[in-house]
């Protein structure tokens, strides 16, 4: 059986308000949400994402670990920036995570 490569990426929503954060497997062909979104303060969006990486046990501890730092380091730049920066200066922050813009 082989191995597909792949990667885990961080997907957010920004608003002043709160965070919504998910994650998805990225893999050659396709993306997999892995996670549902968890809305931060809301709900202790960290640990949930925690618990959800936890269970999947085809990923290794250092994927784990990169990204819940960063969904800790985009927590972080909400709570100093959230008034006065957007989710473009985030992209310009952050190039690793995936910006979900919502429209009406």
């Amino acid at each position: 059986m082989s191995s597909i490569p792949f990667r885990l990426k961080l997907k957010v929503i920004w608003f002043k308000s709160f965070l919504g954060l998910a994650i998805d497997q990225i893999t050659i062909n396709q993306n997999y949400s892995i996670t549902p979104y968890y809305f931060w303060p809301r709900t202790e969006a960290w640990d949930q994402l925690k618990l959800e990486l936890d269970s999947k046990t085809w990923l290794s501890q250092d994927e784990k670990v990169k990204t819940l730092t960063l969904a800790s380091d985009i927590m972080n730049y909400w709570l100093e920036y959230r008034n006065t920066e957007t989710s473009v200066d985030l992209e310009k922050q952050f190039q690793d995570i995936e910006i979900v813009k919502l429209t009406n």
